[in-house]
């Protein structure tokens, strides 16, 4: 049985016209997991949600994966990767990889930053807060996490990291 769950201002029927005050249409947007065939989302937007405002590229850091054969314990010096008191590294981009394979990889990152806005369109995202504040902005809402929480981002949803100063997380990736 589907589960629905209405938030804001939305139409009394779904995938009707919807109408802002002012007379203009609000844009649609089905977000789902497995296309149309699955739970998804109906979200309704001011502008359009595939716009593109602006672009960059982004060269990834080294993506290398080396075997661990045979299988062989590690301690993963995270806090040796980032510079005591870093500066200008957003949670995005400033990610380095620790652990990875076809499936999942894990990342570490300290920022301060505020990230672009980010959108994974191969796999879900699960955030780790380990230390420090900050706030998730994602197209279903602010979301403030603090030390402990994990974040649960499901893949295309387009969100951007939003430091209360140095921030150090752990990316888990998930296709």
């Amino acid at each position: 049985m589907p589960y629905y769950r209405m938030a804001g201002n939305v139409p009394p029927k779904r995938h009707t016209q919807h109408r802002a005050p002012d007379g203009s249409l609000y844009f649609e947007e089905l977000m789902g997991e497995e296309g149309f065939s699955s739970d998804s989302s109906l979200l309704y937007h001011v502008n359009i949600p595939s716009a593109i405002a602006a672009y960059r590229s982004w060269e990834l850091p080294d993506q290398s994966l080396v075997p661990n054969h045979p299988l062989t314990p590690r301690h993963l010096s995270t806090h040796d990767l980032f510079d005591e008191g870093v500066s200008g590294v957003d949670a995005v981009t400033g990610r380095r990889l620790l652990l990875g394979n076809g499936d999942v990889r894990l990342s570490y990152v300290v920022a301060d930053a505020t990230s672009p806005y980010y959108r994974n369109a191969i796999g879900d995202e699960c955030l780790y807060v380990e230390a420090g504040a900050a706030r998730v902005e994602t197209v279903f809402g602010d979301l403030p996490v603090n030390d402990g929480d994990y974040v649960v981002i499901p893949r295309a949803t387009t969100y951007r990291i939003v430091p209360d100063g140095p921030v150090r997380l752990y990316a888990i990736e998930a296709n």
